[in-house]
């Protein structure tokens, strides 16, 4: 049954009722039958003018007991809705309209019959979250008379309202390898020696030092490993590359491979405070991560898909030059291969991190390794 006739056959009901209580008063005669029809004749016109009556409210807020939570956590929204004094109504219900990626079987709502308060509030529960940004804004009332017959929808706009849904991250136990012996974080090629022999400080020894960078002094007064921190990689920090091209099929390993790089930056900025950070969407975005992962933690919460595989010849490219990069990506492909070949002749080495090869051609992998370029799963 269409909407237009369940209406259609609410108002033939109503004419039916007012017909049969006219015919009872006119055939029972008296007081009593002529006081019942009338009644019921004044409460019907009531409640059609209650329904027909504009329901106007001031405001509408969203109370968000976390604007930024990590995947999979929970979130407690309040609607408050603040009308008009002297708005009729016999029952109102209000529904929060959701973002399309979180509906739900049933709508979040609220039913308020013969209110008199001027707000009118209920609190829901979003669980289970997953990365993105969710934006409420529309609120929906249905409101009309005692028995059902007459309902009229109306939708308001409330406050506009984010959640940013952060992905989740875990710490590596060391960085992935690379191709050649030189530094993991990022510095660039140096042609002095004496410039690595300025220190600045020592801190604890992780995986992936090199033994002449130990502080055997220090390892003697501690009962751990410690390294030399020198003045010349002062500055210079991580260098991480994520690459958002994905396939349409391949909506599991994105979400994968947005964990890893978030997982592998927290790792990078676990050992030091400040790291570089460039993110592949409409184009290259560059992100400046110091002491707080905040900004690339928004930037990743943000991305979305990109159906274009990376150029083979880009202008940031000159940037990385000199450098050593680890490379996040979905997706393995010719077109990565032969941007792999551009940053070959810009100095580049870099370590590419993907969370599973299967699927992927083993020739892309094998010419990949063949040119100097790291290929490491993490699962």
């Amino acid at each position: 049954m269409t909407r237009w006739m369940k209406v259609a056959f609410k108002y033939v009901f109503l004419v039916i009722i007012i017909g049969a209580l006219f015919a009872y008063a006119m055939f029972q005669g008296g007081f009593v039958s002529w006081y019942l029809f009338y009644s019921v004749i004044t409460i019907i016109v009531l409640m059609m003018v209650v329904t027909l009556f504009p329901f106007k409210v001031k405001q509408i807020r969203r109370i968000i007991s976390e604007e930024a939570v990590e995947v999979g956590g929970t979130v407690d929204v309040t609607v408050k809705v603040e009308k008009y004094p002297f708005q009729p109504f016999f029952f109102v219900r209000i529904f929060d309209e959701l973002p399309g990626r979180l509906q739900q079987e049933d709508t979040p709502g609220a039913l308020f019959f013969f209110s008199f308060q001027r707000t009118l509030s209920f609190t829901y529960t979003i669980s289970n979250l997953k990365r993105g940004v969710y934006r409420f804004g529309e609120v929906k009332c249905k409101f009309g008379d005692l028995f059902g017959l007459l309902e009229v929808e109306r939708t308001l706009q409330g406050d506009e309202t984010e959640i940013l849904v952060y992905p989740s991250f875990h710490y590596l136990r060391s960085l992935p390898p690379v191709a050649q012996q030189r530094e993991r974080e990022g510095q660039r090629n140096r042609t002095s020696l004496q410039e690595d022999r300025s220190l600045a400080g020592v801190r604890q020894y992780v995986p992936g030092d090199r033994l002449a960078s130990i502080n055997w002094k220090q390892t003697a007064r501690s009962s751990d490993l410690m390294s030399k921190e020198f003045e010349s990689f002062q500055g210079e920090g991580a260098l991480l590359v994520y690459d958002s091209f994905s396939k349409k099929s391949n909506q599991p390993m994105f979400e994968q491979s947005i964990e890893l790089a978030t997982s592998l930056l927290a790792t990078l900025m676990r050992r030091q405070s400040y790291a570089r950070f460039y993110i592949r969407k409409d184009r290259w975005e560059s992100i400046t991560v110091h002491q707080s992962m905040i900004p690339a933690l928004q930037a990743l919460a943000y991305v979305e898909p990109n159906r274009q595989p990376i150029e083979a010849i880009d202008g940031v490219y000159r940037k990385w030059s000199g450098t050593h990069i680890y490379y996040v990506c979905a997706v393995l492909d010719q077109a990565l291969l032969a941007a792999c070949r551009t940053l070959q002749a810009q100095r580049v080495t870099m370590t590419i991190c993907t969370v599973a090869l299967k699927g992927t051609d083993p020739r892309v992998v094998s010419e990949l390794e063949s040119i100097g370029v790291k290929v490491v799963e993490i699962s």
